[in-house]
């Protein structure tokens, strides 16, 4: 009888220590996950700052910029577009909208970085609105920044 017993508090604390462990894998995950696209936000934020700050700059110069910031520019945003897509379990708070807020941070992200090099080829046309292009790409960044903001309040990160 005793045995009967010892059984059943062992397949008890087994399937308690089951439970806790299924929630800290998934509750690490999503914390590993929402870092991580946190760091490659940063990283496109800088990117795409040197970026832009040298085609301003060429503009004013008459220089061109190298392909350098172009290509990190493009490889930060990869990055992002990989991280945004990660599945966030339902036992993160607000999981939808956070998983929604990396799409549009991504999407807003690629908008931007085609206005960016969109200003620069129109640089040396004579016909191109610059002011226009430069608003465009102004909005395009307060709306990127903003969902960030979002994003940060929500996650915690």
């Amino acid at each position: 009888m005793m045995k009967k017993y010892i059984a059943l508090l062992v397949i008890s604390l087994l399937g308690v220590a089951g439970i806790f462990f299924f929630f800290y894998y998934f509750g690490h995950h999503d914390t590993k996950a929402l870092k991580e696209f946190s760091r490659a936000y940063i990283n496109y934020d800088v990117a795409i700052s040197d970026l832009s700050t040298a085609v301003f700059a060429s503009n004013l110069e008459g220089t061109t910029i190298t392909g350098d910031l172009e290509h990190k520019a493009d490889q930060a945003l990869e990055v992002l577009n990989l991280k945004a897509s990660v599945r966030i379990s339902s036992l993160t708070r607000n999981d939808p909208e956070l998983m929604s807020l990396t799409q549009e941070i991504a999407d807003l992200s690629g908008k931007e970085l085609a206005a960016l090099k969109a200003n620069q080829s129109s640089i040396t046309d004579m016909d191109a609105d610059l002011d226009m292009l430069a608003k465009q790409l102004n909005d395009l960044t307060i709306q990127r920044q903003a969902a960030f903001a979002r994003f940060q309040e929500l996650s915690g990160y």
